[in-house]
């Protein structure tokens, strides 16, 4: 009905209206104040047409009619009027602004559909001056009407020009903050970008070029820009080194959040890294401008460097010695770091600093000497080291192999019982082999900056050699997990073994049981079989990691193929779990393998069994008490073998 009602109020319009000759604007909002008014914009949109009353009355243009923006309509008594209107023009009454805004980086992109025009900042109709609350461009709204466009997908998203989201990021930042609390004097967009004749950043005449935004900031922090302007960095860019730094290389640009937020990129957990390493610690810049190549990790190997790092809270930072904005050289006599300077400036923090302290920690001193006594100083506690280091090695690796050849002899002189056979002993060797340069060259891809990666760079192991390696490996292991396959579903003692190994019922008792025992709240040890729970837990995470490495490895191998039927994540998160896996089958092996096989305080230097087959009688009655008892209870004695030499049993030792 609502509509029915609409439409009989345009037909009678369309009767009487003719009659009163020029519209005025009680004779449009005869029409427009409807608010299911709906027509066409200049994009071919649907948009309402409704126009409130009290827009106008409140407007800064309330004294005007509607003919005068609409002008197209002043000569007409053609009511309704046609839909297809042609666009405001507000040059009329504002024809110096509009000549400025013509030459903004706005105007020039009017061509743009979604280029701003005046009404999309002003409004159309609540026009109302900048200094009421609820104007859209009062500095409080400002930011939310800029919004309106600089916080649409479409500019994050161009494959070009990509514009950030600023509207989001100044949000974030200490002057929205401060507008939010009321503060007149925190910036909103135009004080930064300007007004009507805002341009773009390449232009030399705009507010945020490059040499322009240090004073585009003075006007709210002018004692800053002094301070800024007589520093080195101000009188750099004053010059026209555009590599100096300005305001928002090291504040940001929107997103300039306080000191003492951990964000900020002058916070002084960041500063040095983040903001004076940015320059100070590029070796194009360092060359370029002669800034010395050891200033800034000379710093970084100092006590206040590393103290920062560590997250210290009083540990100097560059602008503790350097100051924030008035940098100057040290041969200035103004500068904090001069010589006649120097030592007040230490006294901030050292009370009691005298001039070869505060010298101490010049950078100069470390540039000068670093080259001659620390370099001397370096190569010689090298030297020592690998001599000395070297030579404790050799003497306890003496030692280590005569408990080896011990232990081998004594192993000897025993009764043993044959735990794997040459087959098996093949297995595990190749296996080791595989693993070991599978981890070695695998991890030097991850971290080619650690210590042991320029060792294999130093005997030629570089990536194209790496990666073949690594392949090679990788093959190695993917053949020696089908022969395994093989023998366990193949050969008699391989099925054998799979019994063996495959977790029983009691498994978990026998966990809690040994706990228990070793806890010193039981005196009765588990009675295992051929293998104990650790055995079995080891073999399986085996089994299932080679399957986990050998599936992830072909992806990374063969990205095309498997890509052409599975989603594009795939090698990502094959990559994941390829790195993860390894360092978890790596810390496994050193973690628990090593201490059963090596470590053990019983089984000390190492078991032989991986090398030769075999364990002592004593050993499987200590340690396989249930599997013992089967082979001499269930025909398998042949399994024993008596030695010749009279030798006494030794030590007990966990199962291999």
């Amino acid at each position: 009905m609502r509509k029915v009602l609409s439409f009989l109020l345009v037909l009678s319009l369309c009767i009487y209206l003719p009659a009163f000759g020029q519209a005025d604007n009680e004779t449009c909002l005869s029409c427009h104040e409807d608010t299911e008014l709906e027509g066409l914009d200049h994009s071919g949109a649907t948009k309402s047409m409704f126009v409130a009353p009290d827009t106008l009355q409140l407007s800064v243009h309330s004294d005007q009619d509607c003919v005068d923006c609409h002008t197209d309509l002043a000569d007409t008594d053609d009511y309704p009027h046609a839909e297809d209107l042609g666009e405001v023009d507000c040059s009329g009454c504002h024809e110096e602004t509009q000549e400025i805004f013509d030459a903004s980086a706005h105007g020039a992109a009017l061509d743009n559909p979604r280029a701003p025009t005046c009404a999309s900042c002003h409004n159309s109709h609540y026009i109302l001056p900048a200094s009421d609350p609820n104007s859209w461009t009062s500095a409080k709204l400002l930011p939310i009407t800029c919004s309106n466009c600089h916080h649409q997908q479409v500019l994050t998203d161009d494959p070009d020009v990509k514009i950030t989201d600023s509207f989001d990021r100044y949000m974030r930042g200490i002057h929205a903050e401060g507008i939010s609390k009321g503060i007149g004097s925190a910036a909103s967009c135009n004080d930064c970008h300007g007004m009507h004749d805002l341009k773009p950043a390449s232009d030399r005449k705009s507010m945020v070029h490059k040499m322009n935004i240090p004073k585009t900031c003075s006007k709210c922090h002018n004692d800053i820009y002094i301070q800024y302007e007589r520093g080195i960095h101000g009188k750099a860019l004053a010059a026209g080194i555009l590599d100096s730094p300005n305001c928002s290389d090291c504040h940001g640009e929107h997103e300039i959040l306080q000191i003492s937020n951990p964000k900020s990129q002058v916070n002084y957990s960041r500063l040095s890294d983040y903001v004076c390493g940015r320059c100070h610690n590029d070796p194009l810049l360092v060359e370029k401008y002669d800034l010395g190549a050891e200033r800034f990790s000379s710093y970084q190997d100092s006590y206040h460097g590393l103290a920062v790092k560590g997250r210290s809270a009083v540990a100097a930072t560059c602008v503790s010695c350097h100051k924030a904005h008035d940098v100057l050289p040290s041969s200035n006599p103004a500068s904090s770091t001069h010589r006649d300077n120097l030592v007040e400036t230490c006294q901030k923090c050292h009370i009691n600093a005298n001039y070869s302290f505060a010298s101490s920690y010049s950078h100069n001193i470390a540039e000068a000497q670093y080259s001659v006594l620390n370099r001397w100083i370096e190569v010689i506690y090298i030297i020592a080291i690998v001599l000395i280091i070297g030579a404790m090695m050799l003497h306890n690796g003496i030692i280590l192999v005569r408990h080896m050849i011990e232990k081998s002899r004594k192993s000897r002189g025993m009764p043993t019982v044959k735990r794997f056979n040459g087959n098996m002993v093949f297995q595990h060797m190749v296996l080791t082999i595989a693993f070991i340069v599978l981890a070695v060259t695998g991890f030097a891809l991850k971290y080619p900056n650690a210590w042991w990666v320029t060792v294999l760079n130093f005997i030629g192991i570089f990536e194209s050699a790496r990666s073949v390696i690594h392949r090679v490996s990788a093959v190695l292991l993917i053949y020696i997990s089908i022969h395994h396959a093989v023998f366990l579903l193949a050969a008699k003692r391989g099925r054998e073994e799979l019994k063996a190994i495959w977790f029983q019922k009691t498994e978990w008792k026998l966990i809690i049981q040994n706990l228990k025992f070793h806890l010193g709240m039981i005196d009765e040890k588990p009675q295992f079989d051929r293998y104990d729970y650790t055995e079995k837990a080891e073999y399986w995470a085996l089994v299932w990691g080679t399957i986990v490495m050998v599936f992830t490895g072909f992806v990374l191998w063969f990205p095309t193929a498997f890509t052409a039927f599975l989603p594009a994540w795939v090698v990502k998160v094959a990559e994941t779990v390829h790195l993860y896996e390894a360092w978890l089958a790596t810390l496994a092996i050193v973690v628990f393998h090593f201490f059963f096989v090596m470590f053990h305080p019983e089984q000390y230097p190492m078991s032989f069994t991986w090398l030769t087959g075999d364990m002592t009688v004593s050993e499987v009655k200590e340690h396989h008490p249930i599997w013992y008892k089967k082979i001499t209870e269930e025909g398998k004695g042949s399994d024993i073998h008596e030695k010749t030499e009279d030798k006494p049993d030794g030590p007990s030792t966990p199962s291999s």
